[in-house]
């Protein structure tokens, strides 16, 4: 009765924050998702799982219900294309019976319903990214608050034993004594607090870099990026660690920063690399000098194991049949089951091999599209994005639930819609005058199925 009860409570915020203001949604929805961890984990009800696509749900309905405008709908149209092919296919497979339905319904959703935030990402304006920075900022620090607290008090006071914390305690491989775990904060485990704080770095330091709302907008930012940095290395995820470092550097090469910027990101930096250096319970990311273990990860995940895949289920086993965001009370129920640490080996298993290319036509298109010519101001976020997201995606290769991730995926398809459509934004900011009324708006549910031959040519 709880998990409904938290469910419903999630999907009414969300519409009523989404109704009201896209970014209003987007933070509210943010920190449904960075509740959601701990507050399952302390409910291990089957209904706690679905806590993050009730509010999920609900934003969507809130954005169907407000409509875009025009210029938001000219951005929408450049996505549209893909979108269609990406969520179209997926729905094809649900009709061939090849898992149980229930499995198969958990798969579909583990492959389009999050889909929807490369929408979202395109209908943002250049100026909403600055009230998520600051959202962003205030989560991180708060989770950072939870992070603090399990390294004294240890995670068990926050994270009981069950089928939904396993992970969390199958992870004590921080120090060698095996007495210490990864950080969860709280999140749903260690690995995605650290991946959720590299993914908010571009929009923090795009934000941090512009300097425009006084001094307390500043400390606020400043203070969530050095808790941000040391959050990746307390939940200890070696992948993050690195993507984070490129992230960093990248900032320095592509940015053109100011000198007063750079100064202050220096000092930021020696402050967690300090701190870091002298905690060995944060350096679980130097066992990446172990060659022989990095050899083989990368051999068991992108080779061996993807090629079996591929020859075994050429046209995959069944939406559900990869294990994708599979819940411990469905898990018995998969045919065939199989284990594979590449998220594109499970889009294989699900989807086979057209679903496959889909994605890397996809994200090729993602990778190769270009930004403004001028800077509007947000220049920076942009140009790590062009960095971070392909990294991001390629580590998907080395691991699982990169495309499943709570809330990290939205936040990154979020980015690949804003990305995406930088281009087009910014001359509509650019050449934008004062509109207004219903004729400047249009519904989402019809506009979808009515300009779908349209979008084609402008894409």
């Amino acid at each position: 009765m709880a998990g409904i009860l938290f469910c419903a409570v999630a999907m009414v915020a969300c519409f009523a924050a989404g109704y009201r203001s896209l970014v209003k949604g987007l933070c509210a929805l943010m920190t449904v998702g960075y509740a959601y961890g701990i507050i399952r984990a302390n409910l291990p009800q089957p209904a706690m799982h679905f806590v993050f696509d009730a509010g999920v749900a609900g934003l969507y309905i809130a954005l169907f219900t407000r409509g875009a405008t025009s210029a938001q709908w000219s951005r929408i149209k450049v996505v549209q294309p893909w979108l269609t092919l990406l969520i179209g296919w997926p729905v094809v497979l649900f009709f061939l019976p090849v898992q149980e339905p229930l499995v198969q319904l958990v798969g579909l959703r583990g492959q389009i319903y999050f889909l929807g935030f490369v929408l979202i990402g395109a209908m943002l304006e250049p100026e909403d990214c600055y009230s998520l920075a600051r959202w962003f900022a205030v989560l991180n620090l708060m989770a950072f608050g939870f992070a603090i607290a399990e390294y004294f008090k240890g995670v068990p006071a926050f994270y009981p034993r069950n089928a939904n914390t396993a992970i969390i305690y199958s992870s004590n491989d921080v120090l060698r004594s095996g007495a210490f775990y990864r950080i969860p904060a709280v999140f749903v485990n260690s690995a995605a607090y650290s991946g959720m704080m590299v993914g908010a770095v571009p929009l923090l330091l795009g934000a941090w870099s512009q300097r425009r709302a006084g001094w307390g907008h500043f400390y606020l930012l400043t203070a969530a990026l050095v808790a941000t940095g040391l959050g990746v290395f307390m939940g200890a995820s070696r992948t993050w660690a690195v993507i984070l470092v490129l992230t960093l550097g990248g900032a320095f090469i592509m940015g053109h920063l100011s000198v007063k910027v750079i100064i202050r990101s220096v000092i930021a930096i020696a402050c967690v690399g300090w701190i870091v250096a002298h905690n060995p319970r944060l350096q679980r990311f130097t066992t990446l000098n172990n060659a022989n273990y990095v050899e083989e990860r990368i051999h068991g995940s992108v080779n061996e194991s993807f090629f079996n895949a591929l020859t075994d289920y050429p046209m995959g086993n069944g939406l559900g049949g990869g294990g994708t965001s599979m819940p411990f009370f469905l898990q018995g129920r998969v045919h065939n089951p199989i284990e594979i640490e590449n998220e594109y080996g499970q889009i294989l298993l699900e989807q086979g091999i057209p679903g496959l290319l889909i994605w890397i036509g996809f994200l090729l298109w993602v990778f190769t599209s270009p930004l403004p010519r001028r800077d509007a101001g947000w220049m920076l976020t942009l140009k790590l994005l062009r960095l971070f997201l392909p990294i991001s995606f390629l580590s998907a290769s080395i691991g699982t639930g990169f495309l499943t991730a709570i809330p990290q995926t939205s936040l990154m398809l979020m980015f690949v819609g804003l990305y995406t459509t930088a281009r087009i934004a910014q001359r509509n900011f650019e050449t934008a005058r004062p509109r207004g009324g219903p004729s400047d708006r249009c519904k989402l549910i019809g506009s979808w199925t009515g300009r779908v031959g349209e979008s084609a040519s402008v894409s």
